[in-house]
């Protein structure tokens, strides 16, 4: 816990707050320019279709239960800071190995699984240390801010991987042409290597609050199954778990199916990543005003619907203007539910356990991304190539569109079950569902204020909200 009340009125002058920031856009630049191709790098080592979803989840498994283990080790650290600025080092650390890989193994069956081996130790590098950022972060930012703060984290870091993912995008489509596409993915993944490196300069710059976890304040994983059907915020951790098992059911075959598929170039394929990226920074910081102001509950309600219809949408062309159309709304409904669900667990959770529920929802999620992905992997390899309903029948261009198609279904059933399962814990501006969307679509001002997606949303600064009322 802090041992003093933090500045609220300008958290641009806080330093720590500050190097937050900026370690963010460092990081961003890392996830833009490397993490953003590692699959598209699987694809070019001539990764089977198995192999694409195994790089999509065993390294975010592995990750899941390093967040496990960290939060169970966190009582131990002398110091957060110092033990996360470790982990960040460690994570750059695996860009080097991967970066080597085709000048070393060449491509095949021996140089994927290295990469699906040192991604996983990229992975659980991070997740290693999550929990304890998200522990001091979450000290850090006081919660009258904190939908604000993250919303324009999260808007600044939008546009660091919006630059880094067309750059280097541009760069490999340069490299492919000349024939050196190892060398244009040893060039992305240094920069990717360069920025983490420096987010590590800018961890250590964080303030560093003694943390205290009391015996009666620590419960094992088993008691958080137990404790689930009365606590609102494991229902969360469930819901949003179903729906990233949903999501990695298709997830992992998107870049498969453009790069392979619809034979689309490098530069095709960054065009149609980046559009979702710019929308999400040009809105972040608009869903975190309006979470603040109503509430992260009412902004799920919304966005979890929006997030079913996003793969489905995949079916109907293979027109790149038309797929950048669905990326630009992708981008948005999902700038809604990233910000809503990672803001979340800071609401519902007291700052003691806060790393322990870190880890716990981690490691229900990192199983779930797993056998989502695994799931769909093994699925596209039994689909039939025809599909016959009577006089009717449809034989679609490839064999992945019918895994959108029933990864929007799976979506829908789970939102139907799950989302209205779990509650708000602050107190809040009440406001309807229908009415929310209106807001958002710019339809109808309300109680004399007027949002706009691409110029801003004018509050009342009179109103103050009161604490919010944790969980566990």
């Amino acid at each position: 816990m802090l041992k003093s009340k933090r500045k609220t009125e300008n958290p641009s002058e806080d330093p720590s707050l500050k190097a937050a920031v900026k370690d963010g856009v460092s990081y961003a630049v890392m996830m833009g320019a490397g993490e953003t191709y590692l699959g598209p790098f699987g694809i070019f080592l001539q990764a089977t279709t198995l192999q694409v979803g195994l790089l999509a989840t065993v390294p975010q498994l592995f990750g899941a239960i390093m967040q496990f283990v960290g939060a169970k080790m966190m009582p131990r650290f002398k110091s957060r800071r110092r033990t996360v600025f470790i982990g960040v080092m460690v994570q750059a650390f695996f860009w080097i190995p991967m970066l080597l890989l085709p000048f070393f193994c060449g491509t095949g069956g021996l140089a994927v699984f290295l990469l699906i081996l040192f991604s996983s130790g990229y992975h659980g590098a991070n997740g290693a240390v999550l929990p304890v950022w998200n522990s001091l972060i979450g000290d850090l930012v006081p919660f009258e801010i904190r939908g604000r703060f993250f919303g324009n984290r999260n808007r600044l870091t939008g546009i660091a991987t919006f630059i880094s993912v067309l750059a280097a995008g541009i760069l490999l489509d340069v490299f492919e042409k000349i024939d050196l596409t190892s060398t244009g993915y040893l060039c992305i993944f240094v920069v990717a290597f360069l920025a983490r490196v420096n987010s590590g300069r800018w961890v250590a710059k964080y303030e560093d609050p003694e943390f205290r976890m009391l015996p009666d304040q620590f419960f094992t994983f088993r008691q958080f199954l137990r404790r689930s059907p009365k606590s609102n915020f494991a229902k969360f951790v469930f819901y949003v778990g179903a729906i990233r098992l949903c999501v990695a059911f298709s997830a992992p075959y998107f870049a498969l199916y453009m790069l392979r598929d619809l034979k689309f170039s490098y530069l095709e394929f960054t065009l149609v990543t980046a559009a979702s990226v710019i929308v999400q920074f040009l809105t972040f910081r608009y869903w975190g005003e309006l979470s603040d102001r109503f509430g992260n509950k009412k902004i799920l309600n919304l966005c979890g619907w929006g997030v079913v219809l996003a793969p489905v949408f995949w079916l109907f062309s293979s027109n790149i203007l038309y797929i950048l159309v669905i990326q630009t709304y992708s981008g948005f409904v999902w700038a809604g539910f990233t910000l809503a669900s990672a803001n979340f667990i800071f609401d519902a959770v007291s700052p003691p356990k806060r790393a322990l529920c870190v880890a716990y929802q981690g490691l229900i999620h990192g199983v779930c991304i797993f056998v989502g992905s695994i799931a769909g992997g093994y699925t596209a390899a039994i689909l039939p190539a025809t599909y016959v309903l009577g006089p009717f029948s449809w034989t679609p261009a490839s064999v992945l569109l019918v895994i959108f198609l029933l990864s929007g279904i799976f979506r829908f059933v789970v939102s139907c079950f799950l989302i209205r399962k779990f509650k708000e814990v602050r107190d809040v501006e009440s406001i309807g569902n229908r009415e929310l969307f209106f807001r958002v679509a710019h339809i109808k001002p309300i109680a004399g204020f007027t949002f706009n997606l691409f110029t801003g949303i004018l509050r009342d600064p009179s109103k103050k909200r009161d604490p919010p009322k944790k969980d566990r």
